[in-house]
């Protein structure tokens, strides 16, 4: 404890780590918000200047730009149609509805609430039970493994629209699609046509930017001309700030959500992007009105933001106790504390307990001051709503393009954009949904990888249904999938 208070007065009272922290925080937003970026490039390019950083300022610095890069992505979702990140692709379902209903700040003010609330309940939950949580992902192996991708996958269901059919389909398209390249498993190359550019599989980002976002430029620029729904100028903290008795109502929907985000973070390459959407079928399944959902709910908004943002501390969980990334941002964040000196693991609370402690202290600091940082700077960005059309759709084009080639310079990448970019135009003119093609592009190579593995260690399923741990999930997935079938029931019309 007395350490605790010491690493908390030196971070407290310190004008110089506290702007560090803001900075990083704010470096995170805006790269979280531009398509193309992400935390981890912007960790990336600071890791050579923390080199010559003590270990508490450096890892503070990266932390906060862990947290803010989480949250930036909802800026671009709601406003654009533009998941900044992976993690934002389920706020886009009803974040930019609710934008396009004149609803921008009411969905912008939910998001940041729901965001830092997700951070800091999973930063408690890292403070309170690291060490307990981490000794049960131990216990996680290729059946588990298994039994949490086919759990994360029925979410298909809750982001199909009206038909489950069309859902399922979108979600192979999106499997199939990630099947292109090497196989992680043996080695050996499929669906590459011969073209060496594909041996190394479809990348992401790019992927994402073309399904949602060229998609939606090349709808809006053959749509007839419509009036914008202008954004009232000067729209501040005061406008997005929603009144009390709504955030009280929307509570339990995004404590069940953060704890679902924060579940889902500690277990390794699943990430925010499927948290999200599995709080969102969630909160869909237990909604009266199931049917307002990817119309403009803002129940759905508040699910997918605490969600994707309470795997921060879900995934700093596993890689301070087990020295084990979730993902490539915590990969980073191991790689920086090697550098300090500093070995992620079990030990580590014993021989570095200040850098324990400043890694929980940031988590907090930095969301503290994202909230205040996003509100009063977001009502500027709202303003892009009242761009002409003829204007914002080739800008956005553009930036897309420039974000997408400066990921490696490449200009395979802006193809792999332009032709997501017109599958998702194509399935959105015959009303095939697209997050599932994004939930199967992201799922599916770690559940094949896992299934093959565990067929190749059990040489049967039989696994998952004699562990306790993968039958307990199993067992949840069949409840899930049967929810959100009646749920979809009811969505009918009659």
């Amino acid at each position: 404890m007395d350490m605790f208070q010491t690493v908390l007065g030196q971070v407290l009272l310190s004008p110089a780590l506290l702007g560090l922290i803001f900075l990083g925080m704010a470096i995170g937003v805006i790269v979280g918000m531009l398509p193309g970026l992400n935390a981890t490039m912007a960790i990336a390019l600071l890791l050579p200047l923390t080199y010559t950083m003590d270990p508490i300022p450096s890892i503070s610095l990266l932390v906060a730009i862990f947290v803010g890069g989480m949250t930036g992505g909802c800026i671009s979702a709601i406003l654009l149609r533009i998941p900044g990140t992976p993690n934002s692709v389920a706020t886009v379902l009803d974040g930019h509805a609710m934008a396009q209903s004149g609803r921008a700040g009411k969905a912008l003010g939910l998001a940041i609430i729901a965001s830092v609330f997700g951070t800091i309940f999973s930063g408690i939950i890292l403070i309170i039970f690291a060490p307990t949580l981490a000794r049960l992902a131990l216990d996680f192996h290729t059946p588990e493994y298994v039994a949490a991708f086919f759990f994360a996958l029925t979410a298909v269901v809750a982001v199909s629209s009206d038909s489950l059919l069309k859902g399922l389909i979108a979600a192979l398209i999106g499997g199939l699609v990630a099947t292109v390249g090497i196989s992680s498993i043996d080695g050996l190359p499929r669906f590459d046509f011969g073209t060496p550019q594909l041996l190394g599989g479809l990348p992401l980002v790019p992927a994402l930017v073309g399904l949602f976002a060229v998609s939606q430029i090349m709808r809006d620029a053959l749509a007839p001309a419509r009036p914008s729904n202008k954004v009232q100028s000067g729209l501040g903290w005061r406008a997005m700030l929603p009144e009390g008795r709504e955030v009280l109502a929307h509570a339990p929907n995004a404590l069940r959500s953060a704890s679902i985000g924060t579940a889902v973070g500690i277990l390794p390459a699943i990430g925010g992007g499927p948290a999200g959407l599995i709080a969102y079928a969630q909160a869909r399944n237990s909604s009266k009105t199931p049917e307002r959902f990817g119309r403009g709910e803002p129940a759905g908004v508040v699910a997918a933001e605490a969600a994707n943002n309470a795997t921060v501390g879900g995934a700093l969980i596993t890689a301070m106790t087990l020295g084990i990334p979730g993902d490539t941002v915590t990969a980073m964040l191991i790689g920086a504390l090697t550098i300090q000196g500093v070995q992620p693991g079990p030990l580590m609370f014993a021989n570095s307990p200040e850098v324990v402690y400043a890694i929980y202290i940031s988590v907090m600091v930095a969301s503290v001051m994202m909230f205040v940082f996003m509100l009063g700077s977001t009502g500027l960005l709202v303003r892009l709503l009242d761009v002409p059309r003829p204007v914002l759709l080739p800008a956005l084009f553009v930036i897309a393009c420039v974000g997408i080639y400066s990921l490696n310079g490449r200009m395979f990448e802006i193809w792999v954009m332009l032709g997501f970019g017109l599958l998702g135009f194509l399935m959105e003119q015959f009303r095939y949904p697209l997050p599932p093609v994004i939930l199967g592009f992201l799922l599916g190579p770690p559940f094949e990888a896992n299934l093959r593995k565990m067929l190749g260690q059990y040489e049967s399923i039989v696994p998952l249904f004699t562990r306790p741990i993968s039958l307990i999930l199993i067992i949840a997935a069949l409840v899930f999938l049967t929810l959100s079938l009646r749920s979809s029931r009811r969505m009918r019309p009659t």
